[in-house]
């Protein structure tokens, strides 16, 4: 979980701008994002490379879970096809486009 203490992290966009290597060093050093204001409502949230990477790989994980509950729940519903059977559909849906290509080249 990212955690941020509201006195140090949120800040203004102004002063967010006019010392930006000194929160890239604190993103660093701490782990917590800084959110940054314009006009008093959060405008961005700024974290470090890491903390990004870890974003992306738990995003990355969670979609891949997704997957496997739709999959899943097709699979419950005796939604699944054999291999054949796609290949099947693949060749039929290949002969109509290919049908279709002849058709505008004439």
């Amino acid at each position: 979980m990212i955690n941020f203490k509201a006195n140090e992290d949120i800040l203004p966009l102004s002063e967010f701008r006019s010392n930006l290597a000194g929160y890239i060093t604190q993103t660093r050093e701490t782990g917590r994002p800084v959110i940054v204001t314009q006009n008093g409502r959060t405008a961005g949230v700024f974290v470090n490379a890491s903390t990004w990477d870890e974003i992306q790989e738990k995003l990355d994980k969670l979609e891949t879970y997704e997957d496997l509950l739709v999959a899943e729940g097709e699979a419950d519903r005796d939604e699944v096809y054999t291999a054949e059977e796609v290949e099947r559909m693949m060749e039929k849906h290949i002969a109509k486009h290919a049908a279709k290509q002849k058709k505008v080249a004439v």
